[in-house]
C-alpha cells in the first residue's frame, strides 16, 4: 500500500484550520499538526487544538518562539545557543502538556521554519525528539508566498500542477506533505482550500493517508 502523510504547522496565524479540520472529518483522514507555543498560548487557538485532540490527530512541537536557528546563506552557522535550543523546545513541550498533549509519546517535531542543521539535530535528539520536514521535491510548502514576492510566489494552481506532475513522474510514496494553516492576508489563494481535492485524488491514485508515526516507524 502506498502512504502519504499530510502535516500541518501553526504559529501566528490559523485562519484556515476550520477548513482543514473539516475537511480530515469529511474523509475520515488523520492530520499531523505541529504547533509552536505561541499558537498553544492563544486564546482564539485553543478550540482548534481541542478540536486536533477530539478527532485524534497527532499533535506536537515546532518550537516555541519560532526561532530561526541558521543563517539562511550558511545553515551550518548557528545563531543560538545550545540552552537557549533546548529551553524553546522544552518548553514548547511544555505548552504541548498543558493543553492535554501527552508528550511522552512523542517522537517527532518539524523545526521551526522547516530549517535546521545537524547540530540542532543533535540537540533535539538528547531530548527525544527526531526532526522532521516535507519531503523535498514538491512545492506545498510555498503555500505562504504572496504576489508582492515577485518570482519567488507561486499560486496554488502552479503548486498543484507540480505535485500532480510529480507523482505521475516519481509517485508519492513515503512522501511527508506539508501545508500551511494560515498564511499572509496578502495571499488570497489559500492551498488549504484545495484540501478536499487533495485527499479525493491521493485516495483515487491508491494512497492511504496516515500520521506520520505510521508513516515512519
Amino acid at each position: 500500500m502506498k502512504k502519504v502523510a499530510l502535516v500541518f504547522t501553526g504559529h501566528d496565524l490559523s485562519e484556515g484550520t476550520p477548513t482543514v479540520l473539516n475537511s480530515l472529518k469529511q474523509h475520515h483522514v488523520k492530520g499531523n499538526f505541529f504547533l509552536t507555543g505561541d499558537y498553544l498560548r492563544k486564546a482564539a487557538f485553543k478550540p482548534y487544538i481541542r478540536q486536533m485532540l477530539k478527532d485524534g490527530h497527532v499533535v506536537s512541537g515546532h518550537s516555541n518562539k519560532h526561532l530561526l536557528v541558521s543563517d539562511w546563506g550558511s545553515r551550518d552557522e548557528l545563531l543560538v545557543s545550545r540552552d537557549s535550543f533546548l529551553l524553546d523546545l522544552k518548553t514548547n513541550l511544555k505548552e504541548l502538556a498543558f493543553s492535554g498533549i501527552d508528550i511522552g509519546q512523542l517522537r517527532y517535531y518539524i523545526p521551526s521554519y522547516e530549517w535546521y542543521n545537524h547540530q540542532t539535530v543533535a540537540w533535539a535528539e538528547e531530548i527525544g525528539l527526531f526532526s522532521i520536514n516535507y519531503t523535498p521535491g514538491i512545492r506545498t510548502a510555498a503555500d505562504y508566498t504572496y504576489p508582492e514576492m515577485g518570482k519567488r510566489y507561486l499560486s496554488s494552481a502552479e503548486i498543484l500542477e507540480g505535485l500532480w506532475a510529480y507523482e505521475r513522474k516519481s509517485g508519492l510514496n513515503g512522501f511527508i506533505i506539508l501545508i500551511h494553516m494560515g498564511t499572509d492576508d496578502r495571499r488570497k489563494d489559500k492551498l488549504y482550500h484545495h484540501l478536499n481535492d487533495i485527499i479525493n485524488i491521493l485516495k483515487k491514485k491508491g494512497y492511504q493517508i496516515v500520521d506520520i508515526p505510521s508513516l515512519l516507524n
